[in-house]
């Protein structure tokens, strides 16, 4: 299952540049080719939203902005993670994309290079360090 961090519950909808701090996500069930939308329980902490990720079974997530934190917190539960960049993306073309491996899978060689928390200082304010 695949998660998307979203802002409304939508399929028009394009990613939001939220992760931890979304309250929505959509996850794509590629087996029946279909959405759903559930709302963020652990919003406000992106360790906590990668942990009620992996509970709700999610196998894959993108974002635009993640710490470390969440990020090691999805690595060590085999989540794959793909970075899709700083722009909205529609819902449909990020499933798409993912089939197409157009996306950059984000691991612990180039975690350093991809991962940025979002916030003003670019330091990552979920308590992780």
């Amino acid at each position: 299952m695949i998660a998307i961090p979203i802002d409304s519950a939508s399929t028009d909808v394009k990613s939001s540049a939220l992760f931890g701090n979304v309250d929505m996500f959509a996850l794509y069930e590629p087996e029946t080719k279909s959405f759903k939308f559930i709302d963020n329980e652990a919003s406000g902490n992106g360790i906590k939203t990668a942990k009620f990720l992996h509970d709700k079974g999610v196998t894959t997530t993108v974002y635009s902005y993640m710490g470390d934190g969440p990020f090691k917190e999805l690595n060590q539960h085999n989540v794959d993670v793909f970075y899709i960049g700083k722009d909205p993306i529609g819902l449909s073309e990020i499933v798409q994309s993912l089939k197409e491996n157009k996306f950059t899978k984000v691991d612990s060689t180039n975690a350093s290079t991809y991962l940025d928390p979002g916030t003003a200082t670019e330091n990552c304010t979920c308590g992780c360090k």
